[in-house]
């Protein structure tokens, strides 16, 4: 789901290559094949080079060992959302049907139905392990659709050679038998030597920037020496109380003053909290009042991500994709976020979405690092679960204390209930999901201001808030707890200062 232009040249440069190689296996052989076929093998390198480029993002955030957690096993899903979103249905669908004709065009064992499904069937699934080590979600059920793409561009090349006598004549390998020139029956290996030929290059060319040097993932180590100092926190003033988080951090920022710390600096998944970072960052690239098309990259968000329920098409301000960011906490407008701020940081609207990403990814930590949060790692903009992705509670104390400086972004998380109106005319109201500023909510607290919630397997319910207690300024880091017990602990450790 990007623009592949930066692709399809390096693409047209392989399957040159790909040719050249095969012309000479050929002729060694005493095989040969016509300007049909050869044209057919570039066309086919070009579309092989635009799906991997589409569905891989290759240079974003690859990750070892690969992330399990974000496969989705369980198939037939998408049936579930089709009508609500139908680019990912009939895409995932649609995108494989060229390759289904190519195959029956190209070889004369891809006549066989069994052989083209599977081989359909193989190129997807290679997709949807080699995602398992990116920024996306793999899904069954893109393998499946993706299948009955092949399927239905199988039985069109079989009706194109069967109709049109010229593609019949011109497809397949051909070789001397005897006396006379025959088709070779098993000929379709070639092909998958042109998908490693494609992939190589395509993930290559992910990972070299314009200007010819490799562009290495991102090293939080290195950015170190751009930081800021530290702050020196004062430990001077304890409290004591029981909660059933496992990562808890209480700061006094009136007086620099930690009172509560629970495993504040053991490594952590940051969840959504990530989106604070997020903000952040956009704000130092990009106006509030800037305007955005929404575009494909909001389908990279996993299945089952919180979302803001944000469509290619649709036209916002930076300040209404905040309210969409940080409030019902989509995920689909973090990726909006992170493109558009990427592109800004590149000064070019033409840049891939998966290089807009990367540029923002590194723009991303080396905010953490210049706050003073040290000891965390980002590799997606929404907080998703990834290996490889890690803050602490105390990182993310200090990453709230620079929230709370920008005055857009603390009213923004402060407030219980946005109602916005795109320059694209839809009207959306949106509800805070933090119930300790919700004066409907059980666990109200009425000094509470906001900040940020997060929930996901590895990170647990999470809470990032503050507080404004007897003129005091207090942020408070729960992580790991439970889905009531991160308002419950956090009112605790609040109540505890009052004491």
């Amino acid at each position: 789901m990007l623009q592949i232009q930066a692709y399809l040249l390096p693409g047209f440069a392989a399957s040159i290559l790909f040719l050249i190689v095969s012309e000479i296996g050929y002729r060694i052989r005493r095989e040969r094949i016509t300007w049909f076929h050869r044209l057919l093998v570039l066309s086919t390198g070009l579309y092989i080079t635009a799906v991997f480029a589409v569905t891989l993002s290759p240079g974003s955030a690859i990750s070892f060992p690969p992330s399990f957690r974000n496969f989705n096993l369980t198939p037939f899903q998408a049936l579930h959302t089709a009508s609500s979103n139908p680019l990912n249905f009939w895409g995932n669908i649609a995108l494989f049907i060229p390759l289904g004709i190519f195959l029956v065009l190209l070889f004369n064992h891809c006549q066989k139905f069994l052989f083209t499904l599977l081989t359909g069937a193989g190129i997807s699934l290679l997709i949807e392990l080699l995602q398992l080590f990116g920024i996306r979600a793999a899904d069954i059920d893109d393998i499946l659709l993706n299948t009955a793409g092949t399927i239905l561009g199988y039985l069109s090349g079989k009706i194109l050679v069967s109709f049109v006598p010229f593609c019949r004549r011109n497809s397949g390998v051909f070789k001397h038998k005897d006396t006379k020139i025959v088709r070779k029956r098993q000929d379709a290996g070639s092909f998958f030597v042109l998908v490693v030929f494609i992939l190589v290059t395509v993930f290559l060319t992910g990972y070299v920037r314009t200007d010819g040097t490799f562009n290495p993932p991102f090293n939080p180590e290195k950015a170190v020496q751009y930081l800021n100092p530290e702050p020196k926190i004062q430990e001077t003033r304890k409290i004591s109380v029981s909660i059933d988080a496992k990562n808890a951090y209480l700061w006094d920022t009136t007086t620099n003053t930690v009172l509560y710390d629970k495993e504040s600096s053991k490594p952590i998944a940051p969840a959504s909290t990530t989106k604070m970072l997020t903000a952040l960052t956009v704000l130092d690239y990009c106006d509030e009042n800037d305007t955005v098309l929404i575009g494909k990259e909001v389908g990279l968000i996993a299945a089952d991500a919180s979302r803001a329920w944000l469509y290619p098409g649709d036209k916002l301000t930076i300040r209404q994709l905040f309210d969409a960011l940080l409030l019902p906490s989509g995920n689909d407008a973090a990726y909006a976020l992170a493109v558009f701020a990427g592109k800004k940081i590149c000064r070019d609207d033409t840049v891939s979405i998966d290089k807009a990403l990367r540029v923002f990814l590194k723009a991303m930590n080396e905010k953490a690092a210049m706050v003073g949060a040290t000891h965390s790692h980002f590799i997606n903009p929404d907080g998703y679960d990834a290996d490889g992705q890690y803050t602490t509670a105390k990182d993310l104390a200090l990453i709230a204390r620079e929230f709370l400086e920008s005055e857009t972004l603390r009213g923004i998380a402060g407030n219980p209930q946005i109602t916005d109106t795109w320059l694209s005319g839809q009207e959306v109201t949106y509800s805070n999901t933090n119930e300790l500023i919700n004066p409907e909510s059980p666990y109200y607290y009425e000094f509470a201001a906001g900040l940020k919630t997060g929930s996901s397997e590895n990170a647990g319910c999470c809470l990032v808030s503050c507080a404004y207690i007897e003129k005091g300024s207090y942020i408070c880091v729960v992580m790991g707890s439970t889905k009531e017990g991160r308002w419950q602990d956090s009112i605790k450790l609040y109540n505890s200062i009052q004491q």
